[in-house]
């Protein structure tokens, strides 16, 4: 039996694909978000007549109602309740914000909140540079199979709702929040080499932080001029550069989740490229490395999202 213990050393994001909207799929009350339970949102609402069943009601009148009602729901009408960073909270308080207040969810089932194996599955996949280590079709062994389970369940009190320091639209993400634990067991892994894991992680963020910082130098803004967020991304891998010197032995830094993407989670240390986005005619149609991921601002400190400190051990 292996066990991969993982400690989240920045806000982790793996998501569900489901956006939440203020006033309709969640309510806030002081440093929480509730998100309800429709069915018995639905029974209090009725109870209280709050609803005409010959008029027909549009998305904003729905909400309208929740709001006008919010106060009849308790705990027992929500899903999970979450606390929620400050700078999310002035957001959503904020009139002229634009947009329903939306916040991208954490996998969960029926609430209870935990990190699928195949999240970890392809960071390992990546560090490994290879491409399965479950059954090799080309000589098919059953004895080789790769088996990980999905992680314990994750308290909601270790979950948190942060709003994203990327260029906008501004994004809020559900996260596991900084300094939780929790583990993944592999019950059969005949086709991966452990030392072999240990020796690239050892190497492979190192390697990959240095790759990002000098890449993303050339973006920074010129002395004397408004950061931007090359700089913000620089700032985020400098910290990284620190979590790395005080690791101790046996611990190991690895990217996980929502917001490494092409920075982080490449093979051959070669970042990829896209056709650009950007309106500018000099830039139209050029091929341009990413922009920079998802940072957040917490506790004074700018972070990029994702990080984990690792620690393997066998039984």
């Amino acid at each position: 039996m292996l066990k991969l213990i993982f400690t989240t050393l920045t806000p982790l994001h793996i998501s569900n694909g489901e956006q939440l909207g203020y006033g309709l799929d969640y309510i806030q009350r002081g440093n929480y978000i509730y998100k309800l339970n429709p069915l018995k949102v639905a029974q209090k609402l009725a109870q209280k007549k709050a609803f005409d069943f010959t008029k027909n009601y549009s998305l904003d009148d729905l909400i309208d109602i929740i709001k006008k009602y919010e106060n009849l729901f308790t705990d027992e009408d929500a899903f999970y309740v979450v606390e929620v960073d400050r700078a999310f909270s002035q957001y959503i308080a904020n009139e002229r914000a634009k947009g329903r207040k939306y916040f991208n969810e954490f996998i969960n089932s029926n609430g209870k909140f935990y990190v699928p194996a195949s999240s970890i599955k392809g960071a390992i996949l990546t560090v490994l540079k290879t491409d399965h280590l479950g059954i090799d079709i080309k000589e098919a062994d059953i004895n080789d199979k790769f088996v990980m389970h999905d992680s314990e369940f994750i308290d909601s009190d270790k979950m948190k709702v942060y709003l994203t320091n990327n260029r906008p639209p501004k994004m809020g993400l559900l996260c596991i929040a900084p300094n939780t634990t929790f583990s993944f067991l592999v019950s059969k892994y005949k086709s991966l080499n452990v030392t072999e894991l240990k020796k690239n992680l050892k190497a492979y963020s190192s390697k990959q932080v240095d790759l990002a910082r000098n890449r993303i130098r050339k973006y920074r803004a010129s002395q004397g001029r408004k950061l931007n967020g090359a700089d913000i991304f620089d700032e985020a891998l400098q910290n990284l550069e620190k979590d790395l010197n005080n690791l101790k032995d046996e611990e190991f830094l690895i990217n996980i989740g929502f917001g490494g993407g092409s920075w982080f989670k490449v093979l051959e240390d070669t970042i990829p490229r896209f056709k650009s986005k950007s309106p500018k005619k000099d830039r139209i149609g050029k091929m341009e490395e990413p922009h920079t991921s998802i940072t957040f601002n917490f506790n004074g400190r700018i972070d990029h999202i994702g990080w984990c400190k690792l620690r393997i051990e066998e039984e």
